[in-house]
């Protein structure tokens, strides 16, 4: 049946694979072990970007970048004209075919960051996808970008809408995880709704606590990373945190930490700032912000300086605000950490057997 709906599913216009195609990870879990499919779908109110294992066909094929000014409104443009921004370099082809691999995937649920979107951690939803998990993730309302932006200015521009109080990250993960039970044709059969992670970046660090420490059934792992409080369950938790993390400090992570279960997992990224966690950095949005926004007189001052500094924490270019937090790795080895410890965990976790080393030997992770 679930080979019949992929051969039946009139959006693949790919070749669709005609049998099972097992996914064999390499031995070091930076690596990518197979093509990456990337699709937007409706669930409910919200639009989730969906990456998943992709047909053997698509292997070699370029994948679809990310242009962040789909996530800038109009009423922005109206004021300041059309912007541009870098693109994000993905793996994820647009549409492609879904792998199967003869029995259903685990699930990964992202969630975002204050002023960022589904898409902001792509480099590490695309890694977890090419190793066998199935990464959804939507913009929550209230924190997301294109609710943010309007805010910079004074009086706000249509669309200005900030969920300073209420975590709105907790309900559209909840929807998220129910669409899993009856997800779209092209997924029938394909997930395994026993099987889901949460992770998250900052105040999404923040949902994934919440939701992780609540939740019933428990979740198979929780990765909170540069934010979140005390995890009082006993889900395998990796928690991520950089030192000179000039907006949520390592400090507090470690405090965090020590407060929860023994099935909390600290790991450090040693010279990383906020962003590390994300590719936002790509954006370079202190740059814009001195194009197009700073010496205006239309300005909420105060906003826009907060989200310039959380907008550059972690950059390259700009000072740590962390006096001696020490040196960081390059960014490729950063990445290949980042990428790397993730996926083993979840791998680990989903399989029930937890890395010895939770840092994996990469240059640049500590653990306590």
């Amino acid at each position: 049946m679930f080979l019949l709906m992929l051969a039946c599913n009139a959006d693949d216009t790919d070749p669709t694979p005609t049998g099972p195609e097992p996914i064999e990870r390499p031995d070091d879990p930076a690596a990518a072990a197979v093509p990456v499919g990337v699709r937007t779908e409706q669930v409910g109110d919200l639009t989730v970007e969906i990456w998943y294992p992709a047909a053997e066909v698509h292997r070699g094929e370029a994948g679809d970048p990310v242009d962040f000014t789909q996530w800038v409104p109009e009423s922005v443009t109206d004021v300041l004209g059309a912007l541009t921004l870098p693109t994000i370099p993905a793996d994820g082809v647009r549409d492609a075919a879904l792998r199967d691999a003869g029995e259903p995937y685990p699930v990964v649920l992202f969630s975002h960051g204050f002023g960022g979107t589904r898409a902001q951690s792509v480099t590490l939803t695309t890694h977890w996808a090419s190793r066998g998990f199935v990464v959804l993730a939507t913009d929550h309302a209230g924190r997301s970008m294109p609710d943010l932006l309007p805010c910079l200015f004074s009086p706000p521009l249509e669309g200005c809408s900030l969920g300073l109080f209420d975590d709105p990250a907790v309900a559209d993960l909840a929807v998220m995880r129910d669409w899993l039970d009856d997800p779209a044709d092209w997924l029938d059969g394909a997930l395994d709704p026993a099987r889901v992670s949460v992770a998250g970046h900052s105040a999404g660090g923040g949902s994934t606590v919440t939701v992780g420490n609540d939740a019933a059934p428990a979740f198979t792992a929780l990765l909170p990373m540069a934010g979140g409080d005390a995890v009082s369950v006993d889900t395998p938790t990796l928690r991520l945190a950089g030192t000179c993390d000039g907006i949520v400090p390592s400090s507090g992570s470690q405090v965090a930490h020590e407060a929860s279960s023994d099935a909390d997992v600290y790991v450090e990224l040693v010279g990383a700032g906020h962003l590390a966690f994300s590719d936002l950095c790509t954006l370079d949005l202190g740059a814009v912000a001195e194009d197009v926004l700073l010496g205006r007189d239309d300005l909420n001052s105060l906003l826009v300086d907060s989200l310039v500094s959380l907008g550059t924490d972690g950059c390259a270019g700009y000072a740590p605000t962390v006096p001696d937090c020490g040196e960081p790795a390059s960014p490729e080895q950063a990445d290949e950490a980042l990428r790397g410890v993730t996926a083993a965990f979840l791998e680990g976790a989903d399989a029930g057997t937890l890395p010895t080393d939770p840092t994996g030997g990469y240059p640049g992770l500590r653990s306590l």
